[in-house]
């Protein structure tokens, strides 16, 4: 609702907005397990004894498309703005459970701070920086953001009380000199290198597991195989698609989505075609990148291959490991230059220099494909397939409840008594043996963990939505917590035994190897009697991802500790162990780090409040117990997804 200021506005508690936003696709994660079907008219959802109207929803709402529309420009995905009320309804939620922990920290915004910000933006100023009148002010209010005073200087109010709650946890925050350079460090240094990667599993024939020894492992470290807290689990299945021979569609209601419909089933004229780029910017000037772009050119028609050309010349860091490929693409979606040349042009000709904003390109179209409302014939299958799973998933829906509402008027005695409910194929009674509140039911994830896990031994569930259909959980059994029997976890036990073996055998081979490039080996030499290739790395950082190996902080810091030219390893990665040279290290420079060091703990400073923000909304969103109206969001046809 405020965007229209923001921009004007300086510290109106933009940062924090930033941070709700970014834990606001993370509560979504958990959206599921809190939907109840009762609700109201006018509530969306409730937060403790706090409502969030669907007023307070459709305004972030807005605020939210308006947000976007300014990103996207022209490009804004109409179908994003029914996507945005989902997060403007989590929006709206962070923002209450903040409001409610600044209210229990005693935490205050006076009226003369609010009306000092209010005062602060320009929109409400006029040329000589005084207040433009309570008249113009409402106006303002309402021709720009529909909101009368009241509504306005309540979100002012709130926004400044976040914004003292993210100050009062910054305020509290220590970051030591060890932790500023480090981060400092992670963000400046860099490094390469060569290695060769042994896999373990070449080892396998050559370990073998005893049953000594796989209980001396477990003696020394029955801790680790702790199990906790369980359910044995059986649940009746209400299987959507096995429902589908009792739905019937007729040619008369496909013939009568598709003519309400058209929309869907027209098509844009698009393209698809791949591109080099030469850029013009600061370290290229435009006689530069026309002899770059040139050069290219020449290959190509001297029949050199378009996607090694790409790779090679091409500025397009999204495309060019692709070949330059950008794939399919309708108008408005290209810069014009680029987008006409590769609508006029024929397939498989090569058409450039185009010249546009970003520099210059060689285009080739590599296919066409032409708009329009596609035939009735050809969509009726898919029209047909697309009814009938609709009306067969409501029809499970509808089994499931019925099922369900029968077992809550009636508790079963046993699960005999749930399975005697089952009507195969349709109605199917499965069971999922001991599983863990993580753990994977067979079949179903970790769809209907949360809901069983919230249950204790004889209950049964309301239906609850899954892949294939609905589900009705039983709890057969809970089982607590335990340190396990050897036999309980002999696999996993014998398991551990030999990857550490394996990870022994291959590390000592490693270390035979390291020793002879000593002895003056070359990395390539130990690489061709181990029998694997050497590869190079791009250039990574302290913070743990490495291109081409993956998140391996162990090996990063191994690496950046090494100057050029020295070898390091063995180092365990998920494939196996790696051996490496370091081929580039740029170190970092103490007067650089002494001038940068105050931004660098500011940063950290936010990474802090962030964290502990989101350790914050978790643990309040349980204790203030969010629910949902469901109605609601079935009425804006808002997916609810599962929990876990």
């Amino acid at each position: 609702m405020l965007k229209v200021f923001r921009d004007n506005l300086k510290n109106l508690a933009w940062i924090l907005w930033v941070i709700i936003i970014l834990f606001v696709l993370a509560l979504a994660a958990d959206f599921g397990a809190s939907v109840r079907g009762r609700g109201n008219d006018t509530t969306a959802a409730t937060v403790g004894r706090e409502k969030v109207t669907i007023a307070e929803v459709k305004r972030a709402h807005q605020s939210l498309t308006a947000m976007y529309r300014q990103i996207y420009g022209d490009q804004f995905p109409p179908e994003m703005e029914k996507q945005l009320t989902l997060q403007a309804l989590n929006q709206v939620v962070t923002q209450k459970i903040l409001l409610a922990e600044a209210q229990r920290l005693g935490l205050a915004v006076t009226d003369a701070e609010v009306r000092d910000r209010i005062l602060e933006i320009p929109a409400f100023k006029d040329e000589k920086g005084n207040f433009i009148g309570e008249q113009l002010y409402k106006q303002v209010l309402q021709q720009n953001i529909q909101a009368t005073p009241a509504d306005f200087e309540r979100e002012v109010r709130q926004e400044m009380l976040i914004k003292k709650l993210s100050d009062a946890l910054s305020a509290n925050l220590y970051v030591s000199e060890d932790e500023i350079q480090r981060s400092y460090r992670d963000q400046v240094e860099r490094t390469k290198i060569r290695y060769v990667l042994l896999p373990r599993a070449r080892f396998e024939p050559q370990v073998q597991v005893s049953p000594a020894e796989v209980e001396a492992y477990f003696k020394a470290h029955t801790q680790e195989f702790r199990l906790p807290e369980q359910r044995d689990l059986g649940y009746l299945l209400v299987n959507g698609s096995a429902l589908a021979a009792q739905t019937q569609v007729s040619d008369a209601e496909l013939r009568a989505y598709y003519d309400a419909h058209k929309a869907e089933f027209t098509s844009e004229e698009q393209v698809k075609a791949r591109h080099v780029l030469v850029m013009v910017n600061d370290q290229r000037d435009d006689a530069a990148a026309q002899a770059r772009i040139q050069e290219a050119k020449k290959k190509l028609e001297g029949g050199a291959d378009f996607a090694a050309v790409a790779r090679e010349y091409s500025d397009d860091t999204a495309s060019k490991a692709q070949g330059g490929d950008v794939g399919f693409f309708g108008r408005n979606r290209m810069v014009k230059e680029f987008e006409d040349a590769a609508f006029g042009a024929q397939p498989g000709k090569l058409v450039g220099p185009v010249k546009s904003s970003f520099g210059y390109h060689l285009i080739e179209v590599t296919d066409k494909r032409p708009g329009g409302l596609q035939p009735f014939e050809a969509v009726a299958p898919q029209i047909r397939a697309r009814l009938s799973a609709e009306r067969s998933r409501q029809l499970a829906e509808t089994r499931a409840k019925e099922i369900a509402s029968k077992l809550a008027a009636n508790k079963p005695a046993n699960a005999d008594a749930v399975k005697a409910l089952a009507q195969p194929p349709a109605v199917t009674w499965l069971e999922s043996g001991r599983v863990g509140a993580m753990d994977p039911v067979p079949g179903l994830g970790t769809t209907i963990n949360t809901t069983a896990f919230a249950m204790k031994k004889g209950e049964v569930s309301q239906a609850i939505q899954v892949p294939q259909g609905w589900a009705i959980v039983y709890v057969k059994d809970v089982i607590a917590a335990h340190a396990p029997t050897l036999q309980e976890v002999e696999p996993r036990v014998r398991a551990a035994v030999t990857s550490q073996k394996l990870q022994q055998l291959t590390q000592q081979k490693l270390q035979q190897a390291r020793q002879e490039i000593a002895q003056g080996k070359t990395l390539d030499q130990v690489a061709a009697e181990l029998g694997v290739q050497v590869q190079q790395s791009e250039e990574f950082g302290g913070q743990g991802s490495i291109p081409g190996i993956g998140y391996n902080p162990e090996l990063a810091k191994a690496a950046l500790a090494l100057q050029t030219g020295q070898v390091g390893g063995p180092v365990s990665s998920a494939q196996g162990e790696l051996l490496f040279q370091v081929t580039d290290h740029k170190g970092w420079d103490p007067k650089q780090y002494a001038s940068n060091r105050d931004q660098t703990r500011s940063n950290l400073v936010q990474q802090k409040v962030q964290n502990l923000m989101g350790t914050l909304l978790e643990q309040r969103r349980r204790e203030l117990n969010v629910e949902y109206n469901r109605q609601w969001l079935d009425q804006n046809g808002i997916a609810v997804p599962q929990a876990g």
